[in-house]
Parts: C-alpha cells; structure tokens; sequence
C-alpha cells in the first residue's frame, strides 16, 4: 500500500493538478495568442493549467471567428 502512496506523491511532484487562475483564463479567451503562450510555457510543470489555457484560448478564437462571420454576413 505505501508503494500506492508513493506514486501519487511522485505525480504530485512532478505535475501540479492545479487549474488556471480565472484571470489567465480570461486573458487567454479574450486574447488566444496569450492562451498558446502560457500553454507552451505551463505544458511541463503544470499540464492541467497548460490543458485549460489551450481550450479557453480555441474556444476564443472559435468565438471571434463566428462574431467575424457574423459582422461580415450583417454588412452584405
């Protein structure tokens, strides 16, 4: 059982389980360039905070594209 404990202290060394400050989550939403950024930069040693940057940075650029659409087909 302490082999158990040890390999979850081991992943809890190596990789934080911690997610993205709400701050950084609407940074990377409202501006995707900073989202890939800090995925890049928290890939490593945070994956999880890394994983929620990258989907709230698609998910903004997904949003802009549709609102671009959007301006285009109103403007016809």
């Amino acid at each position: 059982m302490s082999e158990e404990n040890s390999k979850f202290d081991q992943f809890d060394q190596n990789g934080s389980q911690e997610d993205l400050s709400t701050g950084l989550k609407v940074l990377s939403f409202c501006i995707p360039l900073a989202g890939a950024i800090i995925y890049f930069v928290k890939k490593k040693d945070e994956p999880v905070a890394a994983k929620s940057a990258c989907n709230m940075a698609l998910i903004g650029f997904a949003v802009g594209l549709v609102v671009q659409i959007v301006k285009y087909a109103m403007a016809s």
